[in-house]
């Protein structure tokens, strides 16, 4: 598998990014925040949070997640379609009478050290695989259109392609796999942020900056309706919609190529490319002390 040079492989379940390797990999690009799903995302909230010193003790730590595409190094990674990593054993979920779409998978074994947060407290497995109903689940935040399925990451056998059952309304989306970036979020530096953005002018979205804007474990959920100052309790995990780059190299982490269309077979927004939730936007899960799950999304 080619990887990109800033991904290290070997330092728990998921691979994970070298900061100063992607730095090195990216010397000229430009300072932006913008939906975090390639590698090279990540620069401009980085080096905009440490030019306009988005900083304070209260920040909250977090695992922040880029994608690759195709095979993955390890089928337990947290990952977006492609085949989960469901027991032999265990049944298809059925959503009244709906056979439904797997949607991603979350392995939270690389963040059981975000302590004082939900996810390093004991939970009914080591991921969370999420199905839904149709192409509008995501969005409805309708608990009746969804199905959340807990296993083990020591499970022997587990299902392959040929397993998967034809969904009863499918849609097309990226299969894509997920390296880990540890970093944090900010939630008392709102009103700076936006201080920023106004006397600046800058066109760049400096009011974004407390919150990373990417798919995550832990941390506080980013939502493009309504900004969050603390840790909502019980937060979990959140699901943002999958983008790559355009006319950057390693737009996913196992590939070197730029994308250089918008549409088209290879472009950015071909369903093969992207996972769109709404406009953009974003599902976040939540897991109450009785191990229920309850969701939040937002439009984008």
């Amino acid at each position: 598998m080619d990887l990109a040079p800033f991904i290290k492989l070997a330092e728990g379940i998921h691979p994970v990014v070298d900061y100063t390797q992607l730095q090195s990999c990216y010397p000229e690009i430009e300072d932006e925040v913008s939906n975090i799903s390639s590698a090279s995302d990540l620069l401009g909230w980085e080096k905009l949070r440490e030019q306009y010193e988005i900083r304070d003790s209260q920040e909250v730590p977090c695992d922040t997640f880029v994608w690759g595409v195709g095979p993955s190094p390890d089928p337990r990674l947290t990952r977006v379609g492609g085949v989960p990593w469901l027991p032999k054993h265990q049944p298809w979920p059925d959503i009244d009478g709906v056979i439904p779409v797997f949607l991603c998978q979350f392995n939270f074994q690389d963040s059981k050290d975000l302590i004082g947060q939900r996810v390093a407290e004991k939970l009914p497995g080591d991921i969370l695989l999420v199905f839904v109903a149709d192409e509008n689940s995501a969005m409805s935040c309708d608990l009746k259109e969804m199905r959340f399925v807990w296993v083990s990451a020591d499970e022997k056998e587990v299902i392959d392609q040929s397993d998967v059952p034809a969904p009863t309304n499918p849609f097309e989306f990226v299969n894509a796999w997920g390296a880990r970036y540890r970093t944090r979020d900010i939630p008392t530096k709102w009103d700076q942020a936006y201080e920023m953005h106004y006397e600046t002018g800058r066109k760049s979205s400096l009011w974004q900056l407390p919150v990373l804007w990417g798919t995550k474990i832990g941390g506080v959920p980013y939502d493009s309706q309504d900004n969050h100052r603390v840790v909502p309790p019980q937060f979990l995990c959140q699901l943002v919609s999958v983008q790559a780059s355009m006319n950057t190299i390693w737009p996913w982490i196992d590939r070197k190529d730029p994308i250089k269309a918008f549409s088209g077979e290879d472009g950015i927004y071909n369903p093969g490319n992207t996972l769109v939730i709404g406009d953009l936007g974003e599902l976040s899960i939540f897991l109450d002390d009785e191990n229920n799950v309850f969701i939040q999304s937002a439009c984008g």
